[in-house]
């Protein structure tokens, strides 16, 4: 059954003889008389009686835990996460920028030249003009050819015949050539004639008869420049 102390109310076990908090005798103590006297009937205590061992503990456990603090605070500090001594900041160097040498500006006086006046008589013109006249090229006149001519230089040339300007203005044929349509080839035999594909004979040549390129039709032959039937050829026979 638990104890209730008089003096200060705290509840203690039934094996407790004395109050844990207050220290007031929970049994009966004989006075001098040798009578039992109640707890609380007697004269009340001055206060509760100081616990001389509580207080070592208290200061031990306060030693620790400020001992823990310290710990805690220089492990925070190490690693920085949380600084208590702000660590010097590092000098800042400022770079000194160049100033530029500012020469001071000096005015230069420019001389100016002394005006000579110059006699009226030294202002005549002394350099003769070169006439030119005589050395002026003379433009060239246009020439105006016939339709069938060529102005080749100053001349018209007939380009087709010429064999110094042969389809054109001095294209000339090479020597034993002649000039025909306007192409170079060469010369033809005693009664020839040149054609645009060589030379032939004009009085008898089928594909060019009388003219280059006249062919003569089928079954017709030429027959002195002329389209005609062949001549045939009766061989008499005699009986006998």
């Amino acid at each position: 059954m638990a104890r209730t102390c008089p003096q200060c109310g705290n509840l203690n076990g039934d094996e407790v003889k004395f109050c844990t908090a207050c220290g007031n005798a929970l049994v009966p103590q004989p006075d001098q008389s040798g009578s039992p006297v109640m707890p609380g009937a007697g004269l009340p205590s001055a206060g509760p009686q100081p616990d001389h061992g509580r207080l070592p503990k208290v200061l031990a456990v306060a030693v620790i835990a400020l001992f823990v603090i310290i710990a805690a605070l220089v492990f925070l500090q190490l690693s920085g996460t949380f600084r208590i001594i702000p660590s010097a900041a590092p000098a800042v160097i400022s770079q000194a920028t160049p100033t530029a040498e500012i020469t001071p500006y000096t005015p230069v006086e420019t001389p100016v030249p002394d005006l000579t006046i110059i006699p009226a008589e030294d202002l005549t013109l002394t350099t003769t003009t070169p006439d030119l006249t005589g050395t002026s090229p003379t433009p060239a006149k246009p020439v105006f050819c016939p339709s069938d001519r060529r102005a080749c230089g100053s001349s018209c040339i007939d380009i087709m015949a010429d064999p110094g300007h042969c389809g054109d203005c001095d294209v000339s044929c090479f020597p034993g050539q002649v000039c025909l349509a306007g192409r170079c080839m060469r010369e033809c035999s005693f009664g020839e004639s040149n054609c645009v594909d060589g030379c032939y004979n004009l009085s008898y040549n089928a594909q060019n008869c009388g003219t280059c390129g006249n062919t003569c039709p089928f079954g017709l032959v030429c027959n002195r420049s002329v389209c005609t039937p062949p001549i045939t050829t009766v061989i008499p026979t005699y009986a006998g």
